[in-house]
């Protein structure tokens, strides 16, 4: 029964909320304006810290596997 009205409450407020996008449209657009690029910047950052750590996981596993060299 509960995912009956977690199903009718998804649905309710979607709807609210096409409604609600559409009557504030302008004041919605002016925040992503605002937020947009700043989204931008943090999902950049996220991708190279995200590449960075994954360059070094590989040369830390290439260290170790190759050879030790012994004197």
């Amino acid at each position: 029964m509960s995912n009956v009205i977690g199903i009718i409450v998804g649905v309710v407020v979607t709807i609210l909320g096409i409604l609600l996008l559409i009557c504030w449209w302008p004041m919605f657009a002016a925040v992503f304006k605002g937020i947009f690029p700043i989204l931008l910047i943090l999902i950049g950052l996220g991708v190279l810290i995200y590449y960075i750590s994954e360059i070094k996981s590989k040369l830390d596993l290439k260290k170790e596997d190759s050879p030790a060299e012994t004197k």
